[in-house]
């Protein structure tokens, strides 16, 4: 079943950009090379966000089209359907960041049955991202304990309407036949996630794999929660969904432990990080009999080791257990390439109101900045293909 594929050709890479697209994406990727402007664009943007001030033009035609789908469904459907021409499914999120009201909550639970219905319509095969946060304050799941909420009535009232909004999300997912993934976030809110996301994939994961968590590998603790999670499904008979990702939140979890005098949840470096990432994928890959898995992943070497993996164990079905996922414009040479080679492959796709998707965007830039070598690697497999192309 040997299938070599080659992941750094940019003609695959890039063919679904044209050549103006191409040189936008040379563009603003020029600009992230340069910390001093991601700083100032970072501060530009946060103004803009306080004040209401009139550059929404400026940041859609710039890093929002670069990285969003567009401010809308009807948007979305454009570029999904432009994924969907080149094999590459999609992973559909309304990112809707920071706004903590009850009627914001409820609009957002009604965006992601939307959402479902959605991509039900389009693609079966793509997927539905669900932030846990835009369900509930992070600072009450915080406060929560699931082993003794049954002595506090109102808490216990209050989470069992988050539970049935999480319940209402699996069940219309199942009764579509769309996957969701439950995304990661702090730690502070982690365990509260886990215990729900666990119980959803007990109810509705029996027949086939519908409801997935993420695992952040960057916490030191997910390589035990991951061998205890599926010690618990062989005893329970049921299928795991995990998708996983290194983490998005390093700064933000060690200022947070430090603020409260804590052990920092994550790593103290990159290379325990990746050793933990990647020796997860062995162990999800080892039991691909009960467990689907998402890789989540711009590292080349993953990738590469989660094929020769695949390989070695004989996965004859992987398309349909093993997923390979990058965010939309970020390594494209991964994304395409891997959908050539028949992996399956899908872009996580946001789409939303610019002004709501700039916390997203400045996490990407910020990102992109500090993994080392990211933007420099991003860049240079841009402007090979525009030589490609006699541009």
């Amino acid at each position: 079943m040997e299938n070599k594929i080659d992941l750094n050709n940019v003609q695959v890479a890039f063919k679904y950009k044209s050549n103006s697209d191409l040189k936008k994406a040379i563009f603003i990727y020029n600009l992230l090379q340069k910390p001093l402007i991601v700083k100032s664009l970072t501060k530009l943007t946060n103004l803009v966000l306080k004040y209401k001030l009139p550059f929404k033009y400026f940041i859609r035609k710039t890093v929002f089209e670069i990285f969003c789908a567009g401010e809308n469904r009807k948007k979305a459907r454009l570029t999904m359907n432009h994924l969907k021409q080149h094999h590459v499914h999609t992973v559909l999120d309304y990112v809707a960041e920071g706004d903590k009201s009850d009627i914001s909550y409820e609009r957002n639970l009604e965006t992601i049955l939307e959402n479902i219905q959605f991509v039900s319509q389009e693609n079966k095969e793509s997927f539905v991202g669900v932030k846990l946060s835009g369900l509930e304050d992070v600072d009450f799941i915080e406060s929560v304990n699931m082993e003794s909420i049954s002595s506090d009535l109102a808490k216990q009232k209050r989470i069992a309407d988050f539970i049935y909004k999480v319940d209402e999300i699996c069940q219309l997912a199942l009764e579509k036949g769309v996957k969701v993934y439950f995304d990661a976030e702090e730690r502070r809110t982690q365990d509260v996630y886990d215990f729900i996301v666990e119980k959803m994939m007990v109810k509705y994961n029996a027949e086939s794999v519908i409801v997935y968590n993420t695992l952040q590998m960057y916490m030191k603790d997910r390589i035990t929660y991951l061998r205890n999670i599926i010690e618990n499904a062989k005893e329970t008979n049921t299928k795991l969904g995990v998708k996983l990702v290194r983490g998005a939140y390093v700064e933000k979890e060690r200022e947070y432990a430090k603020f409260k005098g804590v052990e920092s949840p994550v790593f103290e470096n990159k290379e325990y990080t990746d050793k933990a990432f990647n020796e997860a994928v062995e162990i999800c890959l080892i039991e691909h009999e009960i467990i689907n898995t998402c890789l989540a992943t711009h590292n080349q070497l993953s990738v590469e080791k989660a094929i020769e993996l695949i390989q070695k164990l004989k996965i004859e079905d992987h398309y349909n257990k093993v997923y390979f996922s990058q965010l939309f414009g970020m390594s494209d040479n991964l994304t395409f390439n891997l959908a050539q080679g028949r992996y399956n492959a899908s872009k996580y796709v946001p789409y939303g109101e610019v002004e709501k998707a700039i916390p997203y965007l400045l996490r990407r830039a910020e990102e992109n900045s500090s993994i080392e070598g990211q933007v420099s690697r991003e860049y240079e497999l841009l402007v090979e293909e525009r030589k490609r192309r006699m541009l």
